[in-house]
């Protein structure tokens, strides 16, 4: 329409607040080539207005309140498109940016720590979008249902698609909300925070004993004293501090938020109950045999009981804040491993105690307390450090 249209610009601009926008205009005619023969005369507008779900602004609430940065793409008309996200509650809304203006990656990248509303977004600008917020160190979860949303998708580390999307946009996404409702997420992410946080303390179990295993294999080769566990006995281990434990916190709720890398949370927590239960079996054999005298069958009861207490603190750190639950399962993993030592002593191979073995079994498991809380919070430190850098 040519110029005609600045005549009626800024009333098509309030309109675009809140809806698609089509100018109707009577025209004399046209040429040969199409043009428009005359002045435009114009008619009226057809607003095309989005319907908002009722559930729209608590689910963008819900994002907010876990500190999710909730950024809004879209190739509509960036009024239209920050006055509906400035209705369900997006942060910034107020402000937009025209991405037509965006040209080059580094204006990209500078416009997303700015702004959060962006309008008239071509398909490959959204990837580039993805691409910059990636390399600011965030972690990108993308939601769309067209085909112009399969290059950002594709690209983004966890991508949703709506059921009633198009059918590429279904094919890339990793997630497909089948009751094509975002407010599912919130649910969706509750999930998927409950199995992560719960494999990872279930995994940091598993891994104690992996090590713990291990490293013993490779040092009895070399010490001259026989191996100090029997089968049995890390039967009773592995049941009590490790098979329980692991079961029920695997499948309780837990919506705490996920932070860190999965591999080195695990290791964070591992490693301190390792440490300490390698050597208080060392300290035990170098002590009991050439100090007090035991026997073998007396060494392995110690080191069997020392490592369940060093399973139990790992418990109690990955319990911590207790829940009505956590409490019951340390209630069963402490009584669990008495009875076995005591009533059963026959089935696991536990020897009655002696008064040496009652002295070394307790300076043995103040020691490994002493160092194991010692260990676990310059690690938590550590760990808080990188995460703080990551933030």
């Amino acid at each position: 329409m040519g110029d005609a249209f600045d005549a009626f610009e800024e009333q098509a601009g309030e309109l675009a607040a809140t809806a698609r926008v089509l100018a109707v205009a009577r025209v004399e005619g046209f040429d040969p080539d199409g043009a428009i023969v005359g002045a435009p005369v114009l008619l009226g507008f057809v607003c095309i207005h989005d319907q908002i779900r009722a559930t729209a602004a608590q689910t963008i609430g819900y994002f907010k309140d876990q500190g999710v940065s909730v950024n809004v793409i879209s190739g509509d008309d960036p009024r239209t498109v920050a006055g509906i996200a400035a209705q369900v509650g997006v942060e910034g809304a107020e402000e937009y940016v025209d991405a037509t203006t965006l040209e080059t990656p580094e204006q990209v990248a500078d416009a997303l720590r700015r702004y959060h509303v962006f309008g008239r977004v071509k398909p490959e600008q959204k990837k580039q979008f993805v691409v910059a917020l990636q390399e600011q160190g965030h972690v990108v979860a993308m939601t769309g249902d067209g085909v112009n949303d399969t290059l950002a998708l594709k690209q983004a580390d966890c991508s949703v698609a709506m059921a009633a999307g198009s059918d590429a946009a279904r094919n890339v996404a990793q997630l497909v909300l089948v009751d094509n409702d975002f407010a599912s997420m919130p649910k969706v992410v509750a999930e998927g925070r409950r199995s992560i946080n719960n494999l990872q303390r279930s995994a940091s179990l598993f891994l104690v004993k992996t090590l713990l295993s291990m490293t013993l294999a490779v040092l009895f080769v070399l010490l001259p004293w026989q191996y100090p566990f029997q089968p049995i006995q890390m039967t009773l281990i592995s049941a009590f501090t490790i098979g329980i434990p692991s079961f029920v916190l695997a499948l309780e709720p837990n919506k705490e938020r996920i932070r860190g890398r999965f591999l080195e949370n695990v290791i964070v927590k591992s490693i301190p109950g390792a440490v300490c239960a390698v050597l208080g079996v060392l300290a035990v054999n170098a002590v009991g045999r050439l100090v007090l005298g035991l026997d073998y069958g007396q060494v392995s009861t110690l080191c069997v009981l020392l490592t369940a207490w060093v399973g139990v603190m790992l418990i109690i750190r990955l319990s911590v804040p207790f829940t009505p639950i956590r409490t019951a399962l340390l209630v069963v993993v402490v009584g669990g491993t008495v009875l076995g030592a005591t009533l059963l002593h026959g089935l696991f191979g536990i020897e009655p105690f002696t008064v040496p073995m009652a002295v070394l079994l307790a300076v043995c498991a103040v020691a490994a307390s002493a160092l194991f809380h010692w260990l676990y919070g310059v690690f938590g430190r550590w760990h808080e450090a990188r995460l703080a850098r990551w933030a």
